[in-house]
């Protein structure tokens, strides 16, 4: 089977359009494409048609995106969808005057895939239209939504790795896409590297984009500060609870600073299971765990039966324990490669540390 010559997207998020516009453009991109004779599977210039949850750059909907070219267009009906296929996707000329958003500047795009492969005019296709812009092949690691092109995932055993092979890896994200499953997911940054607190305020940031409400639960840091992370969510409206009494290794009174952390475990409780937030984190929630506060596999348990379907809960901090770290859904770890103070004498800055 040849890989596809290019492939569109159509975003079917409420934010832009309604999703059954999106499923009827859908369908008139079929009726085209077999129609020109692109449903080939044999034909090197095929084309694919896929429904994402979202496209990341928003404009007045319907908006299709047009890959490997990184094409977008908005305001798309049938007429303009007949456009787009006949000029863009059949001639290779990219109907400008719908353009709203490009990855690469006009002539750089990367070359068409029918073409780079050497099979742009193979005997089978003779009788099917030849795209004449040269655009891409080589998307190795382009993720769009829910759709992902990558190399084979390798999974090791105790004893020899094994690599899928192409036709298990499109089965596998065939039937990703097919279940369209989702849940409220368990993050962990953990790590002895910087970024752990501001990689969850990124994802903080993003959901508050998507006007999912979020909030965020201090457990070490001083109840009283005023960190550059936290008047931002003051001017965002985001709920941001501090609890401590400053950082572990500066406490002049450790027990003062456990009870502070058991206390808001409470609070965290009361706010997981209140069901007021899509996203919430537990900022340095592992160094009660660590210093054994609190029994991690309690806590775990206490997550399983209490905690939202659909709400995402981030924990960070150092040391997660082996447990939580098996129960969570995405951990990442922080690796410290440089950092400014320990190669440079270089202090904690505004805005780069708080």
């Amino acid at each position: 089977m040849r890989p596809y010559g290019r492939q569109l997207f159509i975003c079917i998020d409420g934010d832009c359009a309604d999703e059954a516009q999106a499923a009827k453009l859908s369908s008139h991109f079929f009726a085209l494409a077999k129609a020109h004779g692109l449903t080939n599977m044999q034909n090197p210039h095929r084309t694919k048609c896929t429904l994402s949850d979202c496209l990341g750059v928003c404009s007045g909907g319907p908006i299709v995106a047009v890959y490997p070219d990184g094409i977008w267009y908005h305001h798309v009906d049938e007429a303009l969808l007949e456009r787009i296929f006949t000029e863009h996707l059949v001639d290779g000329r990219i109907v400008e005057d719908h353009v709203f958003h490009r990855l690469y500047s006009p002539g750089q795009e990367p070359s068409y895939a029918p073409a780079t492969r050497g099979d742009g005019n193979s005997p089978e296709t003779d009788s099917n239209p030849q795209p004449k812009n040269k655009n891409l092949d080589g998307i190795d690691n382009l993720q769009i939504a829910d759709e992902t092109i990558s190399p084979p995932l390798v999974t090791t055993s105790p004893t020899t790795p094994t690599v899928e092979t192409k036709e298990e890896s499109a089965a596998r994200r065939s039937e990703i896409r097919r279940r369209k499953k989702k849940k409220g997911l368990v993050i962990v940054n953990t790590g002895d590297g910087k970024g752990k607190t501001t990689a969850a305020l990124g994802l903080m940031t993003r959901a508050w984009g998507r006007k999912m409400r979020v909030g965020m639960l201090q457990f070490l840091k001083h109840e009283n500060a005023n960190f550059g992370e936290i008047r931002a969510a003051r001017r965002m409206d985001i709920d941001w609870i501090g609890t401590g009494d400053g950082w572990t290794w500066t406490s002049k009174e450790m027990d003062e600073t456990q009870a502070r952390a058991l206390r808001g475990w409470q609070v965290a409780q009361q706010k997981i299971t209140e069901g007021n937030y899509d996203v919430f984190v537990m900022d340095e929630f592992t160094y009660p765990l660590h210093y054994g506060w609190l029994d991690t596999r309690e806590i775990i348990d206490w997550l399983k039966d209490n905690k939202p379907p659909m709400q995402h809960l981030i924990i960070t901090g150092r040391y997660a324990p082996p447990a939580l770290v098996e129960f969570a859904d995405l951990v990442t770890e922080m690796r410290a490669v440089k950092h400014p103070y320990n190669e440079q004498g270089i202090r904690a800055q505004p805005g780069v540390e708080f």
